[in-house]
């Protein structure tokens, strides 16, 4: 019996040593499960062994044990645990009161060994469900088992259909033993949504044939046991699309199924609406609570929507009844996906702005590449990307937007804004143009361009000062944030970065437009606009954050939009395609040696996710010389410590700044996503 007082349970052995201890126990194993099948020793070794198999750091207490051992106990005079254990008493681990088995991978293979001497996973399941969850069930042990069944990792193409067991018991065994014990464990925790949802997914995709009778009957249990839980919902839809898509062949089956899908997403919409994250759920608790949105309504509505128009493509009932919703919601995912991914290494599934884009090219007529909408503003320069949304949905269909491309949406949407000069929207747009342009080189200063737009943002201050958007704000701490950060680190090295001053120069660098700003130029416009409060407008960035998007992205990772550079002017905001392809054209070098196959794409992507997350991103030569690095000062109140950025002659206190990770340095680059100010640690310099 091996003891550990560790908190991970699974990692006191390594695979070499948990193997070989498999291999000389195996023998006893085969000869006494074989004998004894139904000892209460081999039904504990069992359960641990599946639990440990497919539950990550999964354990059961001692005193669950003892009870599943029975009499007598211990502390009555009867047997030691390793006694009564025997003979595999050398693959459990305890520590203090927790037991589980040494390694995963032995477990793995004890269930495998099982398997083969007649006991499935189908029947060590249901031991796990009524033997381990009883009256006096512990909490974690309802959890375990819970994961067992339903929990679903995330593959390649998004979320896995069922949990590993589960495709196991499928493969393996027959699909009728899974929904065995999915529906026992249904009967058994009749408060739990998850079972009869799980129930509803094996009927309508998890067998050769779908019975969508039945999946709906079981959706609809499900949604009985949650009432206003929005994933809960979201299964009855998921039974209705697909059944649309692969049941419904005559155009009235295809009308009914898609009505009843629209309806059924459309619930889903609105119980996602009201949920709540868990740190707010305190304030209500009459609110369902996740901890991310439920976009599965909008986006069920987007592929419902894609699929009657392809299937009724030349008379599809509901084409004209859908454009304004299709284009809602097209416009709703495109600030979605735009601002945020679900965490810093995962990205929704290639399929899922394919679907969105495609769907919007059916309804709409019009590509979505060609939106100039703020979001796609801000995501134009992505496109040629290996990691952006479009070429993972369209591979190499897209291309990056080119210098004369980017002009004429400066100057459509410049002629736009002169035509509706008191519409921040449009104006908004007008101004993101121009620095979006610039970070498509050449990356020219621009002082006067960058006074016009200040202006122009200037007339829009006054009016609801703490009630614009969020896009409103980012350009706000843009195009007034004092230059004097520079200072750090480039002492000696004014020379080096300070942009051509000739008018030669700067002409080259200049559109026929800009090179009109510097001309027409009176002296009025060259004085320098009031600085701002930019703590006030940091903090007035957040509140329209909290206001407009926090419910929507909770629990998501935000996107860095913009990093503050060395350079002056426009040039100085550094867009994040431009790291992202510095880091994939080293990507591509360091895995030019290696071996060509189908993994190729998988191995970079998994290589640049890596060193952004471990931010080895910031030690690239290249990166770092465009990037200007920021110090944090600070400042001593009686006996409390405060960091603060000081910024215009004024103090941002460090607070108000969204950090990426721990830091523990005073050296930082700076970022902004939607939400404001983010600061990224910078090691080794």
């Amino acid at each position: 019996m091996e003891s550990n007082s560790g908190e991970d349970m699974n990692s006191a052995l390594s695979l070499d040593e948990g193997n070989d201890l498999y291999c000389r126990c195996e023998p006893y194993i085969f000869a006494h499960v074989q004998t004894d099948p139904m000892s209460t020793n081999t039904q504990l070794f069992s359960m641990l062994a599946l639990l440990n198999a497919y539950v990550p750091n999964s354990y059961l207490n001692m005193e669950e044990c003892q009870k599943i051992l029975g009499p007598p106990d211990p502390i009555y005079g009867g047997p030691p645990f390793e006694v009564r254990m025997r003979p595999f008493s050398k693959l459990i681990k305890v520590s203090g009161s927790v037991v589980c088995l040494i390694h995963p991978d032995v477990a793995t293979r004890s269930v495998e060994l099982l398997a083969d001497l007649g006991t499935p996973r189908s029947t060590l399941a249901q031991d796990c469900v009524f033997q381990l969850c009883g009256e006096e069930v512990q909490p974690h042990t309802v959890q375990f088992v819970k994961d067992l069944l339903t929990r679903r990792e995330m593959g390649p193409n998004g979320e896995e259909k069922f949990s590993m067991l589960i495709k196991d018991i499928i493969e393996k065994e027959k699909f009728s033993k899974a929904l065995w014990v999915l529906k026992n464990a249904s009967n058994k925790f009749r408060d739990k949504h998850i079972f009869p949802q799980t129930v509803a997914r094996l009927y309508y995709i998890g067998g050769r044939y779908p019975n969508f009778k039945k999946a709906e009957k079981w959706a609809k249990k499900a949604i009985k046991r949650a009432q206003n839980n929005s994933y809960a919902a979201d299964t009855l839809g998921q039974v209705y699309k697909n059944h649309l898509l692969r049941g419904a062949k005559q155009s009235s089956e295809v009308n009914k199924m898609a009505e009843k899908a629209f309806e059924a997403f459309k619930d889903v919409e609105m119980k996602a609406d009201k949920e709540l994250g868990p740190e707010l759920s305190e304030y209500d608790g009459c609110a369902n609570n996740s901890v991310s949105f439920n976009n599965r309504g909008h986006f069920g509505f987007i592929q419902v929507a894609k699929i009657v128009s392809e299937k009724r493509r030349h008379n599809n009932p509901f084409e004209d009844t859908l454009k304004l919703e299709v284009e809602d919601k097209f416009e709703f995912f495109e600030w979605y996906l735009s601002y945020s991914q679900p965490d810093r290494t995962t990205v929704e599934p290639n399929y899922f702005w394919e679907d969105v884009a495609i769907c919007y090219q059916l309804y709409r007529e019009k590509d979505a590449a060609d939106s100039t909408s703020f979001p796609a503003l801000l995501d134009c320069l992505n496109h040629g990307l290996f990691v952006s949304k479009e070429k993972r949905a369209f591979t190499s269909a897209v291309t990056e937007k080119t210098r004369p491309q980017l002009e004429q949406t400066r100057d459509e949407l410049k002629t736009d804004y002169e035509e509706n000069v008191d519409d921040v929207k449009v104006a908004e747009r007008y101004i993101l143009s121009n620095i979006i342009l610039n970070n498509k080189g050449p990356h020219s200063p621009q002082h006067a361009l960058v006074r016009k737009l200040q202006a122009i943002l200037q007339r829009f201050l006054p009016i609801g000062a703490n009630s614009r958007d969020p896009e409103f704000y980012l350009l706000v701490l843009l195009l007034f944030w004092p230059e004097e950060q520079r200072m750090v680190g480039q002492e000696n090295n004014d020379e080096e970065l300070q942009e051509p001053d000739t008018n030669n120069d700067q002409l080259q660098d200049q559109t026929l437009e800009e090179a009109d700003v510097e001309e027409n130029n009176t002296g009025e416009e060259s004085e320098q606009p009031p600085s701002l409060d930019m703590e006030k407008y940091v903090t007035f960035m957040g509140n329209a954050y909290d206001r407009v998007y926090a419910k929507y992205l909770r629990g998501r990772y935000l996107l860095p939009l913009f990093f503050l550079g060395k350079g002056s002017g426009l040039s100085r905001w550094i867009h994040r395609s431009r790291l992202d392809k510095m880091v994939e054209i080293l990507v591509e070098t360091q895995l030019a040696n290696e071996p060509s196959g189908s993994n190729g794409n998988k191995m970079k992507i998994e290589k640049i996710n890596d060193m952004w997350s471990s931010g080895e991103v910031w030690q690239l030569p290249e990166i770092q010389d465009v990037l200007q690095p920021i110090q944090m000062e600070t400042m001593q109140s009686g006996e409390d410590h405060n960091a603060f950025l000081s910024v215009g002659g004024k103090k941002i206190r460090k607070s108000l700044f969204q950090v990426h990770h721990v830091c523990e340095s005073e050296l930082f680059y700076l970022g902004f996503n939607i939400r404001g100010p983010v600061i990224f640690e910078v090691k080794g310099q």
